[in-house]
C-alpha cells in the first residue's frame, strides 16, 4: 500500500507544473530594440551646434557682428529643422522639457534675429547670448547627466517598451541581467558639480533600484507572468526615482 501511494503523492508537483505551463503559453519572440531607438542624441540639435560652436567662442567674443549676421542665416534652416525633430525613443520622457526648451530656444533667436536686422549691436550681443543659454539648456535635457545611468535606461527601455510587454522571457533574463551588472558602477558613478550635493540622495536610490532588479531576477527563477510584469514596473519606477535626482 505504501508503495502504491508514492506514485500519485508524487505525482502533484509534476501536474501543477504541467497546468502552471497550460496556463501561460510560450510568447512569440519579440523583436530586437532599433538601434535607432536607444541613442541619447538629435541629429538636428548636433547640426546647430556646428554654428553655434564658432559663433560664440570666436564670433561673440570678438564682436565680430558681420559673423555674428552670418550665423544667423546660417541657423535660420537649421532651427526650422529642429523644429520638426522627433526625439528618439529612449528620451521619449523628455518630451515635455524638450518642448519648452525649444521654445525657449526659438524665441531667443527671434530676437537675435531683430537685433541683426536692426543693426542694434548692443542687442546683437545680449540676445546672442541669451540664445546661447537657452541652446545649452536645451543640451543639458537630453544629455546624459551620468552615463552610467544612460547604459542603465538602454537596457531598461528594452525590457519596458518590448520584452516586458511580449513577455519574452529569454530576452526579460537578458535584460534583467544586464541591468544588474549596470547597478554596481552606477552606484558608484559621481555625480557632476551641479548636483554633488545630491550624492548620498542619489547613491540610496541607485540601492533601492538595484533591489527591485535583483527581485525581478529572482522571480524569473520560476516566473509567473502577473509577479514578473509588476517587477518590471517596480524597476521602472526605480529608474524614474533616480532619474528625479536631476529635475
Amino acid at each position: 500500500m505504501f508503495q502504491n501511494a508514492i506514485g500519485p503523492i508524487f505525482a502533484i508537483p509534476a501536474l501543477l507544473a504541467f497546468l502552471a505551463c497550460a496556463q501561460e503559453p510560450e510568447s512569440e519572440p519579440v523583436p530586437e530594440v532599433p538601434a535607432e531607438e536607444l541613442t541619447s542624441t538629435v541629429a538636428e540639435l548636433e547640426a546647430v551646434h556646428e554654428v553655434m560652436a564658432p559663433m560664440w567662442h570666436d564670433a561673440f567674443p570678438a564682436k565680430d557682428f558681420e559673423s555674428i549676421r552670418t550665423a544667423v542665416t546660417q541657423f535660420e534652416p537649421l532651427l526650422r529643422d529642429l523644429d520638426s525633430a522627433v526625439l528618439p525613443g529612449i528620451l521619449q520622457d523628455k518630451q515635455a522639457p524638450w518642448d519648452e526648451g525649444k521654445t525657449r530656444l526659438l524665441d531667443s533667436f527671434r530676437e537675435l534675429d531683430s537685433a541683426a536686422s536692426t543693426g542694434d549691436e548692443a542687442g546683437m550681443l545680449a540676445s546672442a547670448e541669451a540664445f546661447h543659454m537657452s541652446y545649452e539648456a536645451l543640451v543639458r535635457i537630453i544629455r546624459p547627466v551620468v552615463p552610467e545611468l544612460d547604459t542603465f535606461h538602454q537596457h531598461l527601455y528594452g525590457l519596458y517598451h518590448y520584452y516586458g510587454p511580449g513577455y519574452d522571457l529569454e530576452k526579460i533574463r537578458r535584460a534583467a541581467d544586464a541591468m544588474a551588472a549596470d547597478v554596481p558602477p552606477l552606484f558608484a558613478a559621481e555625480l557632476p558639480s551641479r548636483v554633488e550635493g545630491r550624492q548620498a540622495d542619489f547613491q540610496a536610490r541607485v540601492e533601492e533600484l538595484g533591489n527591485e532588479v535583483a527581485t525581478l531576477l529572482l522571480l524569473l527563477e520560476a516566473p509567473n507572468r502577473e509577479e514578473v510584469e509588476a517587477a518590471i514596473e517596480a524597476v521602472h519606477a526605480a529608474y524614474e526615482a533616480v532619474d528625479a535626482i536631476f529635475d
